[in-house]
């Protein structure tokens, strides 16, 4: 019988998290089809990753016997905060800059997709930005474009190597216009800058830090850019 190594992956606690992360990211219970519909796992799998995930407390089902985040979802979030530098940092910085003409987001890139650890609206109390969990692709996303900038091309091409041909069509432009300017830019129609974006480092995690929602001409974009640096310098010092 040929030995067990220790690289080789264990696809069932891979399943079992992707099967939490839709728990968690989703805005209601889900059922054992649509989730299975989702992850593209067969539904018997899915039921017996459900039943698994609410024996420990990481699912619970509703009196409509649809599942939802168990209560040990509040265990991890505040395990997660405590050993996270990161997020202890760019919060306790992002919560002290409210800000009433613009929205304040700052996220990680997971796999290709971003997800907002902080994401204050205009005139928000900053303390409702936090856990802004949503997941976006990181090409809708001006800190997803910028963090993928921050790839090497060999690892940029293994993250977008299941992007459909259109997607993938305007990256490469996209990419060599961060790298030369040192940060993401988005415009609307008018061509006027409503996003940019720029990306920082603690403790050897990358996260990406963004003012969005806003209008401004082209004299005004160094000097938010020059805001975001200040913001970043003060996460990364605070860290």
């Amino acid at each position: 019988m040929k030995a067990t190594t220790t690289s080789q992956q264990n696809q069932s606690l891979i399943d079992g998290i992707r099967c939490f992360q839709e728990l968690t990211t989703s805005d209601r219970p889900l059922g054992t089809k649509e989730l299975s519909e989702r992850l593209g796992l067969n539904m018997i799998k899915v039921n017996r990753l459900l039943r698994t995930l609410k024996a420990i407390g990481m699912a619970e089902q509703n009196p409509q016997k649809k599942y939802r985040p168990g209560p040990v979802v509040h265990v991890l979030a505040a395990q997660s905060f405590h050993s996270s530098a990161l997020f202890r940092a760019a919060t306790h910085v992002a919560i002290r800059h409210p800000y009433g003409d613009r929205t304040l987001a700052i996220g990680i890139l997971w796999k290709d997709a971003v997800v907002y650890m902080y994401h204050a609206l205009a005139g928000q109390n900053p303390a409702e930005g936090l856990g802004g969990y949503h997941l976006y692709h990181a090409s809708q996303s001006s800190i997803g474009t910028a963090l993928l900038a921050e790839m090497d091309d060999d690892e940029l091409e293994q993250c977008v190597a299941g992007w459909s041909p259109e997607v993938r069509a305007g990256l490469s432009g996209t990419i060599a216009e961060i790298r030369r300017q040192g940060y993401a830019s988005q415009r609307d129609a008018a061509g006027r800058v409503n996003n940019i974006a720029a990306t920082f480092s603690v403790g050897g995690a990358k996260a990406g830090i963004a003012f969005t929602d806003m209008v401004i001409g082209e004299g005004e974009v160094e000097r938010r850019v020059a805001e975001l640096r200040t913001l970043i310098g003060e996460i990364e010092s605070y860290a």
